[in-house]
C-alpha cells in the first residue's frame, strides 16, 4: 500500500483538527445528529488535493488549509443532505436532521469564507453548489430509468468530479501558476474525483481505470519533476484506497 503520511501532512491534519473544533455542538455530538458514515477517502480527498496540487505548484502560504476546510464542508453537506429520507414512519432524525445539519455545514463554508476574508472564492463555490446539486436532481429524475455508462458519469462528474475539480484549481491558482497549467490541474482534481465516485457506485473496474489512465496522462503534459512529486504521492493515495492493485497505472 502506498505511504499514508504526505509530505503535506501537518497541513491535513490541521485541517482535520478545525473541522472537529468548528462542528462540535453543545447541544449533541455530530455523529447523534446523522448517520454519516465517512471513510478515508471521505475525510481526506478534497482537503488533500488542493494542498497537494497548491504545493506542487510551488504555494506555500496557509490559505490552502483554510480553503481546505472550506471545502470539506461543502463536500460535507451534500453528504449530508443526501441521507434525507421521506416517509411517514421514518423517524425525525432520518426526515429533518440531514436538511438542518446540511444546511448548516454550508453556513460554515459560507462563515469560513467571510472570517478569513476569502470571499473572492465564494462565486466558484457557489457554482460548484449549484452543479452538484443539478447532479442530485438528475439522479433523482433518474431513478426509475436504467442509465448508460455515459449518463451514470455525468451524474458523478457533476456530483462529485466538480468539486474535486475546483479544489485542485484553487490549489494552483493560489500559487499563480499560468492558466494552462491551472486548467490541467483542474483536469487532474476532475479526473481522480470521477475515479473516486465511479468506484463508489461500483461500476466495473476498467471504467474506473481507464479514468486513472487519464488522470495520469496529466504528468506527460507537465514535464516538471517538482510537479509530478506532490501530484504522484496524491496519484497513488487514491489509486491505492479505490483498488489494492498490485501494479500500479504508474
Amino acid at each position: 500500500m502506498f505511504p499514508v503520511k504526505f509530505s503535506f501532512q501537518r497541513e491535513l491534519e490541521e485541517v482535520q483538527e478545525q473541522l472537529r473544533q468548528e462542528i462540535t455542538l453543545k447541544a449533541a455530538r455530530f455523529n447523534e445528529l446523522v448517520p454519516l458514515v465517512m471513510d478515508e477517502l471521505d475525510n481526506n480527498a478534497c482537503p488533500a488535493i488542493i494542498l497537494a496540487v497548491s504545493k506542487a505548484c510551488g504555494y506555500v502560504g496557509k490559505q490552502a488549509t483554510t480553503l481546505g476546510v472550506i471545502i470539506q464542508y461543502v463536500y460535507m453537506a451534500d453528504k449530508v443532505h443526501r441521507l434525507m429520507q421521506d416517509g411517514e414512519d421514518l423517524p425525525e432524525e432520518l426526515r429533518q436532521f440531514p436538511v438542518l445539519v446540511g444546511d448548516f455545514l454550508f453556513g460554515k463554508f459560507f462563515l469560513g469564507l467571510c472570517r478569513t476574508k476569502l470571499l473572492v472564492y465564494l462565486a466558484p463555490l457557489a457554482r460548484v453548489i449549484a452543479t452538484m446539486s443539478q447532479g442530485s436532481i438528475t439522479r433523482w429524475l433518474a431513478k426509475d430509468k436504467q442509465l448508460n455508462q455515459d449518463e451514470h458519469l455525468e451524474i458523478l462528474d457533476r456530483e462529485t468530479a466538480s468539486l474535486t475539480a475546483l479544489a485542485a484549481r484553487i490549489g494552483a491558482e493560489l500559487a499563480g501558476v499560468s492558466p494552462l497549467l491551472q486548467q490541467r490541474c483542474e483536469t487532474f482534481g476532475r479526473l481522480l474525483g470521477l475515479a473516486w465516485a465511479a468506484r463508489n457506485e461500483q461500476m466495473d473496474t476498467s471504467v474506473v481505470l481507464k479514468i486513472l489512465q487519464r488522470a495520469a496522462e496529466i504528468f506527460d503534459e507537465v514535464p516538471s519533476s517538482d510537479f509530478h512529486e506532490h501530484l504522484l504521492e496524491l496519484y497513488h493515495y487514491v489509486e491505492d484506497r479505490l483498488y489494492p492493485l498490485p501494479d500500479s497505472v504508474l
